[in-house]
């Protein structure tokens, strides 16, 4: 998995992708410089070797003479030193008639005798099964039997030859890979140069807030200023889009609620002249239902919006659970329900979305009035050195241990209950959005809902390990 997505990484990558092309010819260029390189050091120790052994051959025939009709040689002591300081040397000299004179009986060169006589003649060849270099030449003798002419072949093994190519043509590839990497880091560094203005307009989008759609500050290179031009095109109509579906908004909530609460007062005006005073209550039933269903479906819309663009300010969480409470609970219920409010008592002003809380905490206590308190409803506030939290509670049946992570998720109802299914994603995403989370706990008659909000929300809890968050981002 790890070396799929690498290699996916470098497909994707100008960066990457510049880097191989580059090594890529590079390395090819490196492989042919060597070879050529390694031939040309080839023929340079030949060149240098054969001098050597044709000049030990002419001293070799300077040093022949006639002495007493016999053709006889002086070895030159010099010559064979510096032939055979790393190689096998192997001479053989012969008079006008083909005797031995000195050296190797076996050792003989093929080799027309006017070359010879013309000067020395170079050939390879094998000799008591080493590969050898040979080196013959004639001379003239006067005094010698028959045409005169004499016969010198010298031989040399080819190490020293071996050993100087490879020390030439070892520094020669040693200079080209240095090249080679050194080209390489140059063309990185340059890269980096080049891409540099680019990562610099990726790090200033990082940094925005994600309700910053205003153009790109700084000024592009001409090569993507094409490109940033289309990106400030597009930030631009995505925020007049954004603008517009707020503005949706705001006409939606105020023109669906208002004719509700004028259908709401029609019922109430036709319940003194109606014969079946239960109809009107199924009436009025549904209509409440629907004015809830629709001012939650706002809500959530509105909650996901400031869940991408949190604003955030200092807010005492006393005071707004309090307000809340006080807003949230009807003038009159079909059961006597006994309800409390329990502040917090250490400071408890923290930086949140009071907007966003507001409509979490009023879906809590919603629905606990309607599926969970019997006859107790209170709402406490705690304060820690790490988190204010915010508690539900309630002596209702509560929520079975299995439901508790479905409920989180928008539209998912309880066994029996009629609501709309947001509440507890509205107020699970708006704990989310302030890095905190939503607990419950306790039991049928003794249940709370626990909404905790970190006081920094830099050392905020990641809510995803949480299992009914993982659910609610599902």
């Amino acid at each position: 998995m790890a070396i799929s997505s690498t290699l996916r990484d470098l497909r994707t990558s100008l960066r990457a992708r510049l880097l191989i092309a580059i090594g890529a010819i590079l390395a090819v260029g490196a492989v042919v410089l060597s070879l050529a390189a390694w031939q040309y050091a080839a023929t340079a120790a030949r060149d240098a070797y054969d001098k050597l052994l044709a000049g030990g051959a002419v001293q070799i025939a300077e040093n022949i003479y006639m002495q007493g009709g016999v053709v006889t040689l002086d070895p030159p002591a010099a010559a064979f030193a510096t032939l055979s300081a790393y190689d096998l040397v192997f001479y053989r000299v012969t008079d006008p008639r083909g005797v031995v004179v000195a050296g190797y009986d076996d050792l003989a060169v093929t080799a027309p005798a006017r070359a010879l006589r013309e000067g020395v003649v170079l050939r390879d060849g094998i000799y008591r099964d080493q590969a050898v270099r040979i080196a013959a030449v004639a001379r003239k003798l006067d005094g010698a039997p028959g045409d005169g002419w004499s016969q010198i072949v010298l031989a040399q093994t080819l190490r020293a030859r071996d050993a100087l190519t490879w020390d030439l043509a070892s520094m020669a590839i040693g200079l080209i890979a240095a090249m080679s990497v050194l080209a390489l880091v140059a063309t990185a560094l340059c890269l980096r140069l080049v891409f540099a203005p680019l990562t610099r307009i990726e790090a200033e989008i990082i940094k925005r807030r994600p309700d910053d759609l205003s153009p790109i500050a700084m000024t592009p290179p001409r090569e993507v200023r094409a490109l940033v031009g289309a990106i400030d095109g597009f930030m631009q109509r995505l925020a007049e889009r954004i603008t517009l579906m707020q503005r949706f908004i705001a006409d939606a909530t105020h023109q669906l609620r208002t004719p509700l609460a004028a259908i709401d007062a029609e019922v109430e005006l036709l319940s003194d002249q109606t014969k079946d005073p239960k109809a009107l209550d199924r009436l009025r039933s549904r209509i409440a239902d629907l004015a809830r269903l629709t001012s939650q479906l706002l809500d959530h819309a509105m909650i996901q919006h400031r869940a991408q663009a949190p604003r955030f300010a200092a807010t005492d969480i006393n005071a707004l659970a309090k307000s809340v409470l006080s807003q949230s609970v009807p003038l009159s219920l079909d059961r006597e329900v006994s309800v409390s409010f329990v502040p917090a008592e250490d400071d408890a002003v923290i930086a949140v979305d009071a907007i966003s809380l507001r409509e979490a905490l009023a879906n809590l206590i919603h629905n606990a009035l309607a599926h969970g308190a019997k006859m107790r409803l209170m709402v406490t506030v705690e304060s820690k050195a790490s988190h204010v939290a915010i508690i539900v509670w309630d002596d209702g049946p509560g929520i079975a241990a299995e439901a508790q992570q479905r409920l989180l998720s928008p539209f998912q109802k309880g066994d029996g209950s009629h609501g709309s299914g947001l509440g507890l994603a509205i107020a699970a995403e708006v704990a989310q959005a302030h890095g905190g989370r939503l607990r419950f706990s306790g039991v049928a008659g003794d249940f709370s809902v626990r909404l905790e909000l970190p006081v920094d929300r830099s050392t905020a809890v990641d809510p995803r390990p949480d299992s009914h968050l993982k659910q609610q981002q599902t």
